[in-house]
Formats: C-alpha cells, structure tokens, sequence
C-alpha cells in the first residue's frame, strides 16, 4: 500500500486540567468518515499535537480517515503534548479508456480528472480527424496517475507534423524528416542557445507540434554557435596576431601600462571574457605595457655572426650606447629556432657590469678560436642559423631588440657578419633589416668595436689581372647604348659591348619606359666626366651574358674636385644631390639613385671592402627605397 506521510503538523493548546492525581489525559475520538478539517476540529480543546498524513486506500472513500498512526485505537488515551499521526485516504485516477474520443471529449473528461496532459497531433490516416490515438511516455490505460505527471495524449490528423528536434545534428535532423515524409530546406543560422550545428527552430514561425500541408515545404534551422574567444594566456603579440587573424576576429590592441610583466603579454579581453562568443564586433585585447621601452638609449645587438652551415662560428655583440653602467645580469638572450613561438633557447649574460661605450661578446662554446678570444662569455645555446629570431630581454621577459619577428622562417641574414648600423642607439622592438651591413665571415678584428662606420662608396681595389682572368681592364668610353649598357675602347665594342652588372635600367629603345630616359642621362652625365675608367669582371657571375654581351663592374674616377649632380623626382622636385669625386662603382651608383633595382644575386664570392659585393648593392636597393627614389617613388 503507497503511503504520503506528513503534510503538515499543528499543536492545539487549550485549558490543562490538573487533578489531585496528576496530568489529564486525552481520549482519541472515533474519526470514521471524517475528513482532515473536520477531524482537526475535535482536537482544538487539547493540547495534543496532530500530524496529518496520507495513504492510498482501495476501500475508503478519497480524503477520509483511515488510521491512527503509531498502532494507536480509537478510545485510547494519550498524554497532553503528545504527538498524533492521522491518515487520511488518497486514491489516485487512473488514465480513461478514450478510444473514440474526440480532441473535444478528450479535454472534459481529463479536465474532470484534474490531470496534467499535453495533447500532441500524430499523422494518421486510420483513425478520424483529431481523434485519439494513444498515450504516450509509456502511459496505458487504467495506470494510475500520481502528482504532477504530465500526460502526453496523441490524436489523429491527416496533415504532417513538425517533430521536435532539439538536440538533434544536421545528420538526425534529415533522418527524422525524411522519415515523417516532410519536404524541407535546411538554413543555417546563429544561434548561442543551443549547441553548436544543431536545430535551432523552424522558419515562417512554425513551432514543434505545428500542422502543416503535405504539400509544404517547411524551413528548418540549423544554429551554429558563434566563435568562442579563445584562451590567448601566456601569448605575446605576434602569436596572438596570427591566432586572432587565423580564427577572422577583428581586434584591436589596447596597452595598459605595467612594469612587473613583458610588453606585449596577453592581458586579458577588455569587457569579455576567455570563451565568451565572437559577435563579429571589433574585440579589444589588452597587453602589458613597459615604462622603459620609450628610453630614448638602450642596450641592443650591435653584431651577429653566422659563420655558416657546417660551422658553431656564431657570436653576437651587445653594446651599451647610454650613459650610465648596465647591470647584465637583468638582461639575458633567447632564441625561438625555424619559426616557433616558444623560446628554444635561453641565455643569461651573467653579474656583468656592461660601462657605456662597452661592448659584450657573447659566442657558441664550440666557435673558431679567434672567437673565442675575443668572446666574453661562451655558451653551447647559442646555436642558430639565418632564419631564427634572437631577442635580447630585460628580466621580466620583455624583449628590448629583435632580430627577425617572432615566428620568423625565412632566411635573411644568413651566413654573413652583419654590423649595426653607426646611427643606431637603441633597440628595435620591430625588427628592422635596414639597419643591418652583411660582411663576410672572416671580417673579425671588428668584434668588441662598436660603432663601425660603413663606407658610403665602394672602395676601388685594384686587381692586377686582365678583365678574362678575373680582373679589370682600363678602357676608354666610346659609345653609350642605354642606362646600363655601353661601348668602350679596347675589347669592348659592338657585341662585346659591357652589359652593366647587377642593373636593369628601364628601356629607352625601342620604347621609352618610365626612368629610361633619366637613367640613361645618369649614366651619360658619369661617363663622360670620366677622367679614368676600369671595366671588372665578376668570375662567379660570369664573363659574357646574352647576345655575347660582356658582363662588368664599371669603375669610373671623377678626380679630387667635387662633382653635383641633382637626383630628381617624376615631378622634377630634387630628391637629393650627389658630391661625387675620386672612383665610383657605376653599378651601384645607379641602383643607389633608384635608376634600377638591385639584380646583384648572392651567388658569387667577388669580395670588395669585407664584404660581398651584392651587399653593397643590397643596402644600395634600401637606401633608394627608403627615400622613394627613381622607380622606388
């Protein structure tokens, strides 16, 4: 028998008779037939507590009482501020037989019952328009109904219902449709209600349970959720960038200024939060900031050696340009090898005190000797090749001169020795190609001596040797073809002419391209105040091109006084002026003016002044660049 025990307790307190032979007893009346309030009413005279239950009963009428509690009868006697237990009945419904009942007829007799019900339209052509079909959630008929339960009842219809799908992926979604025999079209929508790709609802305002026409062609949506903003803890700038770039979230960066962490960190979102939903608007991400980033001075790298592949020939000088004593123990190096955006390596300087104008070599354990002589420190970390990022950091992680961007994989400063430039006093946060001179390897005597001024001129080396051998031969202009193409006397005539090395001046024959004409009257204006001339070959490149067109370094001497002349630009505004004098390498003259682009190429070995010639031509090609000269407007 299913009992419902304690609805609710009261306690009734009324005279208390005392007797001479003490505390009076209450006896308990016969309750038959009565219901709980009107049972509760005997008890209002004494103080006995009365608990009120109740218990299923097949036999009593619903609400009357059944029992005492606690093997108490009826006639007994019980103390005052004992507590009672009464039962009462309670006899549940059980689910009507509504075979051949209409939707209308269904309501009245569930209404009458006092159930919870939910009335749910199945297709079904056997039985008559909205007429019952069956219980569903496993309900029969003559099941008893306790509490709440909600019961579903199906009623037939002709026309096709719209199943509730929540939950459901785009896979179980078709299934069930195709199933039902419902034509459809899926459309996919944003929706964060529900999980990611699944329904989300029907279009036209249709809800789960709605009828529609077997003829309809019903909108189902699929919710796809949003990006979610993801965890950029422990980033720094370049890594969040390409993170946020990858996923298409527009941001926006935003520093907050703050010492004890390294510049560029993540910080966290402002106004949202790790996970939060990507609504396609601008996202501000905040980063740290450092106070001691805009120092007008700072330590940076003023050298770096990569001797080459098959050799530990690595180094790299650190030099201190301001004015006080700079502790390197709050500074180390870290390497991030082949494009990674976790250090590889790491560095500390040691309890160096680095005096202002003081360099500080560091090199590989395993380097040349040479180098390790004049290396302050040495280190088996210190291993990397022209394409891995080196940063020289302060010692809360923030990197205060770089050499390549983190997550660098492209080799550039590759097998060289390559000098900062003289004017530089501080680190670049950014890291800056321009500022770097290549020269070859075995250029040592200049480690642990900064600044290192670059010669503005390729210095002329005279070479012993006829032009076919690897040498220059002196000749004598006699005609002038284009920009980069001229006849010379003798061996340089007709189709020996001398095709310019490491140029392409744009052409003035057969069509006039833009700067032809100017690079053409450059190189007019050179070659004939020309008091001596030297036509150098290049063995590596090779010498004779296309056509049999002799292939040379043009060197042209101008004497001792002062020569101008005005580079100009499209406009004929003056760009800059040359003072020219004593020898000048044409070539590079006309890539240094913007007449051409640099077409030197790193596969020779012709050395002028330490360094390759294509270098020359390289920092030729920045320079022409960087002040928007000639074709690089």
């Amino acid at each position: 028998m299913f009992k419902r025990i304690l609805i609710f307790t009261f306690t009734v307190f009324a005279l208390i008779a005392l007797t001479a032979c003490g505390q009076a007893k209450f006896e308990l009346p016969d309750l038959t037939g009565l219901d709980p309030e009107t049972a509760e009413n005997l008890f209002t005279e004494s103080a006995v507590t009365v608990s009120i239950a109740y218990e299923e009963s097949e036999t009593i009428p619903n609400m009357e009482f059944v029992r005492y509690g606690d093997d108490l009868q009826m006639g007994d006697k019980v103390e005052e501020g004992t507590t009672v237990t009464i039962y009462f009945s309670i006899n549940y419904p059980e689910l009507p037989d509504l075979t051949n009942k209409s939707k209308d007829d269904i309501e009245t007799i569930l209404d009458e019952l006092d159930l919870n019900y939910d009335i749910q339209y199945l297709t079904n052509n056997d039985i008559d328009e909205n007429y019952f079909i069956s219980y569903g959630e496993n309900d029969q008929v003559g099941d008893t109904i306790r509490d709440n339960h909600e019961i579903i009842v199906y009623i037939a219809t002709s026309k096709l219902v719209l199943p509730d799908m929540t939950g459901m992926n785009q896979t179980e979604m078709i299934s069930t449709l195709l199933a039902a025999g419902i034509d459809f079209k899926i459309e996919i929508v944003t929706d964060n209600d529900v999980p990611d790709q699944t329904f989300s609802g029907y279009g036209d305002g249709l809800e789960p349970g709605d009828l529609i026409p077997t003829d309809f062609e019903v909108t189902v949506l699929l919710g796809y959720n949003s990006q979610r903003l993801p965890d950029l803890t422990g980033m720094m700038k370049e890594q969040i960038t390409k993170v946020l770039d990858d996923e298409n979230i527009s941001y926006e960066f935003n520093y907050v200024v703050n010492d004890d962490f390294a510049e560029d960190l993540f910080m966290g979102y402002q106004d949202q939060e790790v996970g939060d939903y990507y609504l396609e608007n601008t996202v501000v991400v905040n980063l740290y900031k450092n106070t001691f980033t805009d120092d007008e001075t700072s330590l940076f790298i003023s050298k770096y050696l990569d001797g080459g592949d098959d050799t530990f020939d690595q180094a790299i000088e650190i030099y201190n340009p301001t004015t006080s004593n700079v502790d390197l123990s709050d500074y180390h190096l870290v390497i991030y090898a082949n494009g990674s955006y976790n250090i590889t390596y790491s560095i500390d300087l040691g309890d160096v005190i680095l005096e202002p104008g003081e360099t500080y070599l560091v090199a590989n354990l395993n380097a040349n000797s040479e180098i390790i002589a004049k290396a302050d420190m040495v280190s088996d970390n210190l291993n990397f090749d022209g394409n891995d990022v080196i940063q020289l950091c302060y010692l809360n992680g923030t990197y205060i001169d770089t050499i390549y961007n983190i997550g660098n994989k492209d080799f550039v400063m590759d097998n060289l020795l390559y000098i900062r430039d003289a004017s530089i006093v501080k680190g670049e946060r950014i890291y800056a190609y321009n500022e770097w001179h290549g020269y070859v390897t075995n250029y040592l005597e200049v480690l642990g001596t900064f600044p290192i001024d670059t010669p503005y001129e390729v210095p002329f080396e005279f070479i012993d040797l006829p032009f076919n051998e690897g040498g220059m031969d002196n000749v004598v202009l006699d005609y002038i073809n284009d920009g980069d193409t001229a006849s010379f006397i003798p061996g340089f005539l007709s189709d020996k002419r001398v095709r310019f090395l490491g140029v392409d001046t744009p052409e003035t024959y057969p069509v006039v391209d833009p700067w032809g004409p100017e690079a053409k009257a450059y190189t007019t204006f050179i070659l004939n105040h020309a008091q001596d001339i030297y036509i150098q070959s290049d063995p590596d490149i090779g010498y004779w091109g296309n056509y049999g067109r002799s292939l040379g370094l043009v060197w042209v001497y101008l004497g001792e006084e002062d020569l101008t002349y005005d580079i100009l630009s499209g406009t004929g505004e003056i760009m800059r002026t040359e003072h020219l004098s004593g020898w000048i390498l044409l070539n590079y003259h006309l890539v240094l003016n913007g007449y051409s682009y640099n077409y030197y190429g790193e596969d020779t070995t012709l050395t002028i002044g330490h360094r390759y010639i294509y270098s020359w031509f390289q920092d030729a090609e920045k320079y022409a660049s960087e002040n928007g000269l000639g074709v690089h407007e």
